[in-house]
């Protein structure tokens, strides 16, 4: 005798609310906290979801079910980029760094120290020679 086993789906399938932030989309679902949402074939309205954006939602078995809010993230402007260094900017970084190089190196191979006025005219030095190189 052959006995027949038939797998039932369960009648009473658990909803599960779901809020979170939008990770990913593609055509088929989004990705809410870190798991995959597909979009059943049986929801009514389908909002229009970006990354990013805040939803809440019931979800069937991963399937999406019906949308409860979606709320937009609000356009942020775009990153003020620092102004650029001025040329005389650079060359003055240049000499104090060019400075600093000197004096460590000089400290390292005699015992002379230098104090920070001592840096500070050796790059303001540096810095004028640069400068006058660079008019010329």
């Amino acid at each position: 005798m052959i006995k027949r086993i038939e797998q039932q789906k369960p009648q009473n399938s658990k909803l599960e609310l779901v809020q979170g932030t939008v990770q990913q989309i593609n055509d088929r679902g989004i990705k809410v906290n870190d798991r995959w949402y597909n979009f059943s074939k049986f929801l009514k309205e389908k909002p229009e979801i970006a990354p990013n954006d805040n939803v809440v939602f019931l979800a069937d078995q991963n399937f999406i079910s019906k949308f409860i809010a979606v709320e937009k993230q609000p356009k942020q402007p775009a990153e003020a980029k620092p102004p650029e260094t001025t040329t005389a900017e650079t060359l003055l970084l240049e000499a104090l760094r060019s400075a600093v190089s000197i004096a460590s190196t000089l400290e390292s191979e005699v015992s002379i120290k230098f104090s920070t006025q001592d840096i500070i005219k050796l790059a303001l030095i540096l810095f004028i020679q640069k400068s006058s190189e660079n008019l010329n």
